[in-house]
Order: C-alpha cells, then structure tokens, then sequence
C-alpha cells in the first residue's frame, strides 16, 4: 500500500447530517405523494360514471327550466300582444257596425244627423276623424247602408257586374225578383229534362215563355206530369200544375206561359207588372236560375238595358244571363216591376218579349 494515501473515515457529525438530509427529502416526497392521494380520493367520484350521469342530468334540467322559464315569458308576451289585437280589432268592428246601422235609415238628413251624434257623444273613437273630415266635405250627403237581414238574405246570389251599383234601394229589388223564381223542368226523356226559370205573378200563378212547356194543357192532362217545379215549397211539399195557357201569338218563343197551381204559394216573392211600355234605355235586372246547378244569379250591370223595341214587343238588351235563363222576368232597374220574359240570345243582344198586364187576364 506504500505511495496511496488511505481514505479517511466520515465523521459522526458528517453522518448525521447526511442521514438527515437523506430523510428531509423522504419525508417531502412522501408527504406530496400524500396530497396527490388525498386530491385523488377527493375527486375520484367524477370518474364514476353514475355520479357522472347524475351530474349532468342535473345540468340539463337546470338548462332546461331556464329555456322554459323565458319560453314562456315570450308565450305570455306574445298571447297578451295577441289578445290586445283582437280586443282591437273588435272594437274597431264594433264601432263599424253601428256606423253601418245608423246608416240604414232612409232619410238622408236622418243618416247625417246620425254622423253627427256618433262622432260628438264618443261612441266611434277610432273613426271619428275621417267620419268628420267626411261631414266636412258632403254635409249634405251620407249614403245608405243595407241592413243586415237583407245582406245576409243577398249571400245567396251572384250579381254581374259586382256589388258597386247595388245601393240599398236596388239590392232590395233584385232580393225581391230572386225570391219570386221557380225551376221550371219540362221532361224531354226518361232522364233528362230541360230547365228554364219561371216567376210567380200571383199566389197560384207562375209565368215563363212559351216554349218552356209542352204548349197549351187543359186540367187533368196526363201531359202534366212532365212538367216539374222547383222551389216552390219545401221538398215534397211542391204544388202541381193544374192547367197552361199561352198568351199571345207567332211561335213559341215569342208566347207568354202561364201555369195555374193546384194550391196557393206562401213565403215566396209576387212581382209585379209595370203597366207602362217599355222605353229604349230602360235599366233592366235579369235574375234567373242557372240550368246545371239553380243557383241565382242576377244580370244587374250598365250594359243591362233595352237597346231596341219592335212593333210586336220583342225587346232587346245586353244582359249577362246562362244556362236556365229562358223564362227569366225583365225587372225595371228603377220599380223592381216586370216589364218583359227573357226568351233568345243572339250574337249581338239578347231577346224577350213585353209583358203586359192585360196578358194576365
């Protein structure tokens, strides 16, 4: 061993410290290995997928009621903006209709001075501008309205040429005629029947034109039976015909029909003949039953008027007419009474013949 230098022992105070250094460090590993346990049991339940499942169930009913919670305030918020409308707009139809019934009155003055009280006691806050602005400007006019039976009444019709030419006064004449007509059906086979309209001029007499019968039938002509009437009466109530009489000469469809009832009607309209002549120029209304469906419909426009008479009263016109149409009184524009038959249409005009009131005798 001569020349190597011998290794000095450690001294107690150098072992001392070494051990103690050596067991600082343990102790500091262990106790952070501890914590990193005890956080790991802390939160060792979010790995369980139950608490998890439960966890977020409980997020989503969270979700859920805060989504309802306002889904509901805009319902809430919207019915209430939904209800103030309508109480609105029922207002507003309110006052609307008793505009409109102060306005069926027939004297003029009456209807202003109506406007008038309406518009100064309150009652139509939301049209009493443009009702005074109106009153303003026409002090002397206010038109009429129709009533509500007659309008509801009217539902039943088609006018040609549109309801701006029907005042009240006028709606009332065409409800008329259209309350008078009857579906006369002639049969012409087994099956099939032509169609045309009639009109009543007396409780127990219908008129049409001559070639919608057979012709001239005395009472208890088996030829009778092929002629049918349609709303009359309620069905199966209908009154036969008891007898025909054509009045008037040339051909057919220049020929007036009468037919005489077994009975008497009730809850139908009598119109009645206008017993002076005709003049070019006539308005006229043309109410009729269509042939295919005996829906009325009424020929009511400008263009419906007498353009031309002959000397065997043959009037001619430009209404609007249909299938069905044939036998369809000629009603003044002006009267509501008869002035003449629709009988033919030609290229140009169509055709009827004068009624006179001596022609029901």
């Amino acid at each position: 061993m001569n020349g190597i230098k011998g290794t000095e022992e450690p001294s107690k105070r150098e072992l001392f410290e070494f051990e103690k250094e050596k067991f600082d460090k343990e102790f500091k590993y262990k106790q952070e290995t501890s914590r990193i346990e005890m956080m790991r049991e802390r939160f060792g339940f979010l790995k369980s997928p139950l608490l998890l499942a439960i966890f977020g169930g409980i997020i989503t009913i969270f979700v859920n009621s805060i989504t309802a919670y306002y889904s509901n305030q805009n319902t809430i918020a919207l019915e209430r903006e939904k209800s103030e409308n309508t109480i609105t707009l029922e207002r507003e139809k309110l006052q609307s209709e008793l505009i409109k019934k102060y306005l069926e009155v027939p004297d003029s003055a009456a209807r202003i001075a109506n406007l008038h009280f309406l518009v100064d006691s309150g009652l139509i806050p939301n049209y009493s501008g443009p009702v005074s602005e109106y009153l303003k400007k026409d002090p002397a006019l206010a038109p009429q309205t129709v009533s509500a039976a007659t309008a509801s009444a009217a539902d039943n019709w088609r006018a040609f040429g549109g309801n701006n030419i029907l005042d009240g006064g006028v709606l009332k004449r065409v409800q008329n005629a259209g309350e008078s007509l009857v579906l006369v059906m002639i049969r012409q086979s087994v099956r099939e029947w032509q169609k045309c309209t009639g009109f009543l001029i007396g409780e127990r007499t219908i008129a049409t034109i001559g070639y919608c019968v057979p012709g001239d039938i005395a009472a208890g002509s088996p030829k009778l039976g092929d002629i049918k009437l349609q709303g009359v009466a309620a069905a199966g109530a209908e009154p036969r015909v008891e007898s025909v009489v054509l009045r008037g000469e040339g051909s057919s469809d220049h020929r007036i029909a009468l037919l005489r009832l077994t009975a008497p009607v009730s809850g139908k309209q009598i119109l009645k003949i206008r017993p002076d002549a005709p003049v070019v120029g006539d308005r006229l209304i043309m109410p009729f039953l269509k042939g295919d469906t005996a829906d009325f419909s009424a020929s009511v426009d400008a263009e419906c008027s007498i353009s031309e008479i002959d000397e065997q009263s043959v009037i001619a016109y430009r209404c609007d007419g249909d299938v069905g149409a044939a036998g369809a009184p000629l009603v003044s524009f002006a009267t509501g009474e008869v002035i003449g038959i629709h009988s033919w249409s030609g290229e140009k005009a169509r055709f009827g013949i004068r009624v006179n009131p001596s022609d029901l005798l």
